[in-house]
């Protein structure tokens, strides 16, 4: 793992350019690499956080996708079988 004290400084450096930055592209990129440091820092409380929100959302029923291949088949009597171009 990175040392924290090598993390902040490079943060610091980061919060530097953005308040040097004459436009704003520049300060937004600062500003995101001092977001993604943060994220580094954190490490697994961050990804950990992220994966509590889908748990608790879930409802536990799984829902199948339904594919053109399990629908049934439409007879009719002047349809040509299983042709793709039945409608």
């Amino acid at each position: 793992m990175i040392p924290y004290d090598r993390i902040i400084l490079e943060m610091e450096r980061q919060l530097s350019i953005a308040k040097r930055a004459g436009e704003e592209r520049t300060m937004r990129e600062a500003l995101s690499a001092v977001r993604s440091l943060c994220e580094v820092a954190l490490g697994d409380e961050v990804k950990q956080e992220k994966k509590i929100v889908p748990k608790m959302l879930s409802t536990g029923n799984e829902v199948k996708p339904l594919t053109s291949f399990e629908g049934t088949l439409l007879e009719e009597e002047d349809a040509n079988g299983g042709s793709i171009f039945d409608f």
